[in-house]
């Protein structure tokens, strides 16, 4: 079972990756890019909501869930990288 810590870090690098890919994508394009901007809003809202699931899980099977949300998302926010390069 992984720790909250880890789990936290976990979330915290893929949600600065997406934030940087994305960043890169709008600040490279000549008028923004709405979908990469919509990627930024969704890692956001999925960060603030998932640490509080992390900090709130007390059991195996909570974390178990959340582990399985944060691979969930992990898959999401890929393919939506993939989409605006």
């Amino acid at each position: 079972m992984a720790s909250k810590r880890d789990l936290k870090k976990a979330v915290k690098y893929m949600v600065y990756d997406v934030m940087d890919e994305c960043d890169y994508a709008v600040v490279n394009s000549e008028n923004g890019n709405p979908k990469a901007e919509k990627l930024m809003d969704e890692a956001v809202n999925f960060y603030e909501d998932v640490i509080g699931k992390i900090n709130s899980a007390k059991t195996a099977a909570e974390f178990k869930s959340v582990k399985a949300t944060i691979d969930g998302k992990y898959a999401f926010f890929t393919d939506g990288l993939n989409e605006i390069n």
